[in-house]
């Protein structure tokens, strides 16, 4: 892989990022552990690997990994010794044993004679136990290691593991930066209409160009509607929603509400330009006064909840969890 091809990997939104942790590392000032937030679908782990590339690789170009050296090599093939990726295997967890394994990594020399790099990847899938192993590592770091966590929902984090990490924070970037991107990846959609429906995140975006996306997102919201008009019971509705993921549904309802919230709190004659998805436009007539808008503020704060709670747990009740939440929606207008 050549430089070039390298350096294309990383997401054009997330350079100047890049550029700070570079500038970080090269005047020495490198924390030994960082925790990237911010939502999900900004490609922060991109990130993450991209600059754990650039500190293993040996013979770095213009401050971006060669791609050709024998680090580059073994990075490529997911078989380099001194990175190690923390995930959650057969549940939603990341249990006792991964981090126990990154204690024992951590405590070995590097096999290569640079920086030996543990990524934990979503951080709020620590359970309580792998979190208070986590501290172990945090707490006395050893030369040259560095953590980088990364966390859709920080605040789900032990506020001990927050503290001992250094917090950057990740925004939506400029549609400018996103809508060539896309446009390089041949969608059919225009480019600025998906990123305005998947309100300017950019992964998500490109998520809503594929057609079963779209028509997911179109199942979610006629059930939300049929439930509203009476239309559909809430054991029916669940059993349209359950092929998809409950962090797929908690995340569509969530953008559906926080849409429809943001327009309904504007009262000039231009509100309606103001959802990011014109298809919610029926959705939200429904929520025009300010009993229902209350009411939608707390369905908002239940998918919260219930999105904290499936973090926490490595079985929940997919069924039992959908048909709370559309009771929860559907109490909203009455």
């Amino acid at each position: 892989m050549s430089h070039a091809e390298h350096a294309a990997e990383l997401f054009p939104w997330l350079r100047q990022d890049y550029e700070r942790l570079v500038e970080l590392k090269n005047n020495h000032k490198l924390a030994h552990a960082y925790l990237f937030g911010g939502q999900q679908g900004l490609g922060k782990l991109v990130l993450a690997k991209h600059f754990a590339h650039y500190l293993l690789c040996t013979n770095p170009v213009n401050n971006q990994p060669c791609g050709e050296c024998r680090e580059c090599q073994l990075l490529a093939s997911g078989t380099h010794p001194d990175l190690k990726m923390i995930q959650p295997e057969d549940s939603s967890e990341i249990k006792i044993q991964q981090v126990r394994d990154c204690i024992h990594f951590v405590s070995q020399t590097s096999q290569r004679g640079g920086y030996k790099i543990i990524l934990i990847a979503p951080a709020e899938a620590l359970n309580i136990n792998s979190a208070n192993a986590l501290l172990k590592v945090l707490e006395e770091p050893s030369n040259s290691t560095l953590l980088i966590l990364v966390s859709n929902q920080p605040p789900l984090l032990m506020a001990t593991i927050r503290s001992r990490c250094h917090l950057m924070t990740f925004y939506r970037p400029a549609a400018e930066l996103v809508i060539p991107w896309l446009e390089s990846k041949n969608i059919r959609a225009s480019a600025a209409e998906l990123l305005r429906m998947a309100n300017n995140v950019p992964l998500r975006a490109l998520h809503y160009a594929d057609e079963d996306a779209l028509h997911d997102r179109a199942v979610l919201h006629a059930v939300l509607e049929k439930l509203l008009h009476g239309q559909m019971d809430i054991a029916e509705a669940a059993g349209q929603c359950e092929q998809f993921t409950l962090k797929e549904n908690i995340e569509a309802m969530m953008l559906c509400a926080s849409d429809i919230l943001a327009r309904n709190q504007i009262s000039d004659s231009s509100a309606t330009q103001t959802l990011h998805d014109h298809d919610l436009k029926n959705l939200a007539e429904f929520f025009q006064d300010a009993a229902r808008l209350k009411a939608l503020h707390g369905f908002y704060q239940e998918l919260l909840k219930a999105r904290r709670a499936i973090s926490s747990t490595s079985n929940p009740n997919r069924l039992l969890v959908l048909e709370g939440l559309f009771f929860c929606w559907s109490a909203t207008i009455r």
